[in-house]
C-alpha cells in the first residue's frame, strides 16, 4: 500500500458473475480515471453486479462521482448494476445532493 494518503488503491474480487471493489484513499481529477477504467472493464468483462465499497475514501469530487456514473452507465449498457456500499456521511450526503442515490443503490 502507498503511504500517500491522497492514493487510490483499488481491490477486486471477482466471483460468479459478480465482482467486490473496494476503494481507499481519494477520488478526485488525478485517481479517477483507475476508477473508471476498473468499473468499464469489468462491466466490458460481463460482471452483472460491482458492489463498490466507498469505506475507506476518504475525499470524492465532482471526477469522482463521474467515474460512478461512467461505470454504471458501463454496467447498465450490459445488463448489471452497480451497488455503492459504505459511504461515509459526507459521501453519502454528496450522492443524495447530486441524486446519485437514486441512479444507482446507495447502501449504508
Amino acid at each position: 500500500m502507498a503511504d500517500d494518503p491522497g492514493s487510490l488503491q483499488l481491490t477486486v474480487a471477482e466471483a460468479d458473475g459478480n465482482a467486490d471493489v473496494g476503494v481507499r484513499g481519494e477520488v478526485d481529477i488525478h485517481t479517477c480515471a483507475e476508477l473508471e477504467r476498473t468499473l468499464t472493464s469489468l462491466a466490458d468483462k460481463g460482471v452483472h453486479v460491482i458492489t463498490l465499497d466507498l469505506g475507506e475514501v476518504a475525499f470524492i469530487d465532482s471526477s469522482g462521482l463521474r467515474a460512478l456514473v461512467v461505470g454504471h452507465k458501463a454496467l447498465q449498457d450490459h445488463g448489471g448494476s452497480l451497488v455503492v456500499v459504505n459511504p461515509s456521511p459526507s459521501t453519502a450526503r454528496l450522492l443524495e445532493v447530486t441524486g446519485l442515490d437514486g441512479l444507482f443503490d446507495v447502501e449504508s
